[in-house]
């Protein structure tokens, strides 16, 4: 499975300024996971769900204190899109 991410804006900022927290290997490392398991390649222990409502088609990584929400299309290469990264409380405003 090849795979390509794609952050947003936002994702790369919080990023930039929470390095500490989550850095970009800890994140591709989370994607890849959640896609073996969405795409039911294995099963492996990590926290993803698809959202409701406004954010229909896309999913979120639970990590800690901190989500990851992204969506996918399939094709030769898979591309993940991070539309967010941030903490709990201010990511599904």
């Amino acid at each position: 499975m090849k795979l390509r991410i794609d952050y947003s804006r936002q994702a790369q900022k919080f990023l930039d300024h929470n390095g500490t927290v989550l850095t970009v290997a800890q994140v591709d490392m989370l994607i890849t996971k959640a896609m073996k398991k969405l795409l039911k390649m294995e099963n492996t222990n990590i926290d993803v769900q698809a959202m409701r409502g406004n954010r229909r088609g896309s999913y979120r990584i639970r990590t800690g204190k901190v989500r990851v929400i992204f969506s996918y299309q399939s094709g030769v290469v898979m591309v993940v899109a991070v539309v967010a990264i941030d903490f709990r409380g201010g990511v599904y405003k």
